[in-house]
């Protein structure tokens, strides 16, 4: 294939991976807000205070590392964790989990709870699963949070997940699985309740199968 054809059919790619995330985009903010709106529901009834008194022990006990701002970690990650209606915490876990130093701090901000629940007599007010976006100043990613630590600018730019999306494409047409899949990896970290990077790799992996057959 010649040079030219090559760009051209990249830029397909990349164009149809961009009108995929727009379409999807309206309907991704509607769930979001909807998540967001059960979770400040959930916690102004358990926690005490309110949600607003659970925002200001988050924003007391985490904060963006060092390390993670000069590595360019963005992403969201999930807490999931049980309270009992006798305000027991149990079961702790993170779902998407960051490194860096940032699940220490989200551990912290958890034990930080302890006492600080409403009893209750419903279980179905006993399981929460909260999402933190972690992003960098000035750079650009899809990612939603019910709470945003933004992380001052490191110094230098870090990549966009429109840069991810590109280097995807790219390494797809040029069939370096391993390295596409990195890419889309990354953009599933930043993102990981956007249901259209598990298709772009459900549909990728398949066809990557189908061509080593």
């Amino acid at each position: 294939m010649k040079k030219m054809d090559r760009l051209f059919f990249v830029g397909i790619f990349i164009l149809n991976g961009f009108i995929a995330l727009a379409q999807d985009a309206g309907v991704a903010d509607q769930i979001s807000e909807s998540r967001n709106k059960n979770i400040k529901h959930l916690l102004d009834f358990r926690f005490k205070g309110g949600s607003g008194e659970f925002e200001k022990v988050f924003f007391a006990n985490v904060e963006y590392t060092t390390e993670a701002r000069k590595a360019c970690v963005m992403g969201v990650a999930i807490m999931s964790f049980r309270i009992d209606c006798n305000n027991k915490l149990s079961d702790f876990r993170l779902k998407n989990p960051l490194g860096y130093g940032l699940n220490e701090q989200m551990g912290k901000f958890f034990a930080a709870t302890e006492g600080q629940w409403n009893n209750c007599n419903d279980e179905k007010y006993t399981r929460f699963e909260i999402p933190i976006l972690f992003r960098i100043e000035g750079t650009e990613t899809g990612g939603k949070g019910y709470l945003i630590v933004d992380g001052k600018y490191p110094g230098f730019k870090c990549k966009s997940d429109a840069y991810f999306l590109e280097v995807f494409d790219e390494l797809k047409e040029k069939n370096k699985s391993k390295k596409a899949l990195h890419a889309l990896d990354e953009l599933m970290k930043r993102d990981p309740y956007n249901t259209t990077y598990y298709d772009m790799k459900k549909e990728y992996l398949k066809g990557d199968e189908e061509d080593k057959k």
